[in-house]
């Protein structure tokens, strides 16, 4: 019986991109990725420590943040590196909140508040940063009218994949973008070819892709967000038609509740019917 062949894992799922990019195996792979997003000296990267992914809880009611790589740099700085596919209208607060998570768990009695600066990688496959086309943003603490900086302690950079720009192709940071992007085997062997690193870890996702172990993660983690997008979508629905039933009690037209709910006039017309007291008025 032939050896059954395996597709090709996404890296822009989270338990892949963790496997890939936070193996001390693959230091390589990662400081090259590192060096194409940060300003850091070169020297930083002379001796990178991967930490546990778990952020430590100061009280017992903390929330447990767990994020998908983290590591401390040659002088101490901290690097939290998080990939996510699926929106969240949170996002932006969760990471602002691991960040200051990072920076207070280095605050120890007694000691004054001497920290070392940390950095968040945040990457996405939908929109952070809106009516921007921008895709790297860096935020620090700055005064919004000058542009002074307050403090360098916290960093917080977004790489938005849906932005990658169609120039600017001899970056090596788009290139790794395209990479994380990429859901073919072409597409990830063309990527091979701009970079001694970047195949690197095209032969090492291609080897990944071909173990149980990462099978076995990638399939559940694939169920769940499958999962909580039917969740998500349920919600957005009930949602929906309890405006809609409210819209049609304040006489609204069809057109007018399928202008504002798209729900399809058929849907709309089942929930008239619940009451046969309401009826549909004339659109004007």
């Amino acid at each position: 019986m032939e050896k059954e062949i395996h597709k090709i894992l996404l890296p822009k799922v989270d338990v892949i991109f963790r496997l890939l990019f936070g193996d001390k195996r693959n230091i390589e792979i990662l400081t090259d990725f590192l060096k194409s997003v940060l300003d850091l000296a070169d020297d930083e990267y002379e001796s990178i420590t991967l930490e546990d992914t778990h952020l430590k809880r100061e009280t017992v009611d903390d929330k447990l943040g767990i994020v998908d790589v983290r590591l401390t740099t040659k002088s101490g700085k901290i690097v939290h590196i998080e990939m996510q596919i699926l929106e969240q209208d949170d996002f932006p607060e969760r990471v602002t909140y691991y960040n200051a998570k990072m920076l207070v768990t280095q605050l120890k009695s007694g000691n004054d508040y001497k920290f070392q600066k940390t950095i968040s990688i945040v990457i996405s496959d939908f929109e952070i940063v809106e009516n921007s086309p921008k895709c790297h943003h860096k935020f620090q603490l700055n005064d919004v009218e000058t542009g002074v900086k307050f403090t360098d302690v916290i960093e917080i950079n977004t790489l938005e994949l849906g932005k990658i720009p169609t120039q600017d192709e001899s970056k090596k940071k788009y290139d790794w973008l395209r990479f994380l992007k990429a859901e073919r085997e072409e597409e990830f062997d063309m990527l091979a070819e701009r970079s001694p690193v970047i195949k690197q870890a095209v032969v090492e996702l291609k080897r990944l892709s071909q173990t149980e172990e990462a099978q076995r993660l990638y399939d559940a983690r694939q169920k769940a967000m499958w999962d909580e997008n039917s969740r998500t979508r349920t919600a957005q629905k009930k949602a929906a038609r309890e405006i809609a039933a409210n819209a049609i009690r304040m006489g609204f037209s069809n057109e007018q509740i399928a202008e504002l709910t798209d729900l399809s006039f058929s849907e709309i017309e089942k929930l008239r019917a619940k009451d046969v007291s309401i009826t549909a008025p004339t659109a004007k």
